[in-house]
């Protein structure tokens, strides 16, 4: 049977496309990449962190300089022996404490003892010697004498009585070879007896037993180096400690400075010395130099030991009840007022705000109350040969950080100036100081290191930022000493219980990253979405 040719022809539906899987990854992953820019660059500071704040109080302020070494008792003596022997017995242990004079251990004295009599043998034979030749003087001149008066009536030859005479000189000689021979024999004994009185080792100072090298039974070989038995400290009152301090920081190290230290044992406590002696001779190791300072230090109750690490801090500079800040306070700038803020603090200066910004220069280009050259020589007090030799050294240190602010300092990005000092700036006063370290006094010399870290650390001018009313005011201040911690604030319009600013706020905009980002989301969704 066949089809009508009035039926309708059969058709088939159209079947949609699926989007492909690859297709619905990218756009998930560019509207991903869209938040997450949105989130990083471009919200702002619209969710802002509260502000972190620290109360200005007054406090201590104090440079040190760390080290570390091992602590010594004041006095350390090795107790030796200086004959061979066996060692019949030993009196002390570790940790006895002795007298000077007390008896430690005894060597077996026998052969000590028989070299004493046999020189007291000899002593008697010397002089049983020193006697056969004197009888023999008396008999040589009772024979001159007999011939001399003869002679003198001319019954005999002169030849008979320079025989006689010979040997009376002979026999005088002989008395005094023998007396020769009698004292050999005493040095002999007395010798002997002090090999003798050797074999009782004694204590030679008071102290207390840190080593014990013998035991009974042990023989003891005396040669070129004397065989140590024993180690005596004196004194554990009051022990030393051998610190070792960089060549770097040795120069601002002088005898008498107070030195704080910690052991191990008793890491809650610290203990209190003072310079005593810092040795010139250099120790290096792995191209590191450095330079022995002895600290001593009183030891209650002996807690101290020989041997113990000591970590130290010398104190360079200590200021009691001054007006502090922390330095993080001296770091900080509010986002949104970025631009307004280092342009006045003059932030392209190495040593921090307002030592070579607006203030550096008046009326046509004269330095003014920022002068760096000016400032440091007031500072270190010169003397007139001093300033003629130093002025030179900062007028061209400073023209160097002039030169080096404006090539690398004077260059912004959106309006904006970049944050932080010019290192360059930073170099040519820190090259400048090592060249006038020379020329000063060590007085000055500490002072300038002082101003070095200053410097670093705020540069006798600084802004920090305080909190009132719930919105960031700029201050003003003179900066002075710093722990690395903490700087003392010299003057200003800072007042103590402020509140100073140490971080938070809004979130920083970096505008070029703003900007990055801006193109890359256009980039992203223009041009009518992905394909």
């Amino acid at each position: 049977m066949t089809a009508s040719p009035l039926a309708a022809p059969k058709t088939t539906k159209p079947r949609l496309r699926r989007p492909r899987r690859g297709v619905l990854i990218g756009i998930g992953a560019v509207l991903l990449a869209a938040l997450a820019i949105w989130f990083f660059f471009l919200r702002g500071g619209a969710d802002a962190e509260p502000y972190r704040t620290e109360a200005v109080r007054r406090g201590e302020i104090t440079r040190s300089v760390s080290a570390s070494g091992t602590l010594e008792a004041l006095v350390t003596v090795e107790v030796g022996s200086q004959i061979s022997g066996q060692v019949t017995q030993v009196m002390v242990d570790y940790n006895d404490r002795v007298r000077r004079g007390q008896v430690m251990a005894v060597l077996d004295p026998q052969n000590q003892r028989s070299a004493v009599e046999q020189s007291q043998a000899q002593i008697a034979s010397a002089r049983a010697g020193v006697a056969q030749a004197q009888a023999q003087v008396a008999l040589a001149q009772a024979e001159y004498d007999r011939q001399k008066y003869l002679f003198d009536r001319q019954i005999i030859a002169q030849a008979a009585l320079d025989t006689a005479e010979a040997s009376l000189r002979t026999a005088r000689a002989n008395v005094a070879s023998a007396q020769a021979q009698v004292r050999q024999a005493e040095a002999s004994l007395r010798s002997n007896q002090a090999n003798l009185g050797r074999t009782t080792i004694t204590a030679p100072i008071d102290g207390i037993v840190i080593d014990r090298q013998i035991e009974p039974g042990q023989t003891v070989a005396s040669g070129l180096n004397v065989a140590v038995l024993f180690t005596l400290a004196q004194d554990l009152g009051r022990v030393q400690a051998l610190v070792r301090v960089d060549e770097a920081d040795i120069g601002q190290v002088r005898v008498g400075q107070p030195v704080r230290f910690t052991v191990d044992s008793f890491a809650n406590d610290n203990f209190v010395g003072e310079v005593t002696q810092i040795r010139v001779l250099p120790t290096t190791e792995q191209s590191v130099v450095a330079y022995t300072v002895v600290v001593e230090a009183d030891n209650p109750g002996e807690r101290l030991l020989p041997g113990m690490t000591a970590n130290a801090d010398i104190i360079l500079e200590q200021k009691q009840n001054v007006l502090r800040v922390p330095n993080s306070a001296l770091r900080f700038t509010p986002a949104d007022v970025e631009t307004e803020g280092e342009a006045r603090a003059g932030g392209g200066s190495p040593f921090g705000p307002g030592a070579g910004g607006q203030q550096q220069r008046r009326a046509g280009g004269a330095p003014g109350r920022g002068n760096m050259a000016a400032a440091v020589i007031e500072e270190l007090d010169l003397d007139a040969v001093q300033r003629a030799q130093v002025q030179p050294i900062l007028d061209r240190a400073q023209q160097e950080a002039r030169a080096a602010r404006r090539s690398g300092g004077g260059a912004q990005q959106g309006g904006q100036r970049r944050r932080g000092g010019n290192p360059a700036s930073a170099a040519a006063f820190n090259k400048a100081f090592d060249e006038i370290k020379p020329l000063l006094r060590p007085d000055q010399q500490v002072k300038l290191e002082s101003l070095r870290l200053r410097f670093a650390g705020g540069g006798g001018r600084g802004t920090v930022w305080v909190l009132r009313d719930g919105e960031p005011v700029q201050v003003s201040v003179r900066t002075g000493a710093t722990d690395g911690s903490y700087t003392e604030i010299l003057g200003g319009e800072l007042k103590e219980g402020d509140q100073v600013i140490t971080g938070g706020g809004p979130r920083r905009t970096d505008a070029r990253a703003q900007q990055q980002a801006q193109r890359m989301a256009g980039g992203g969704f223009g041009g009518g979405g992905p394909r």
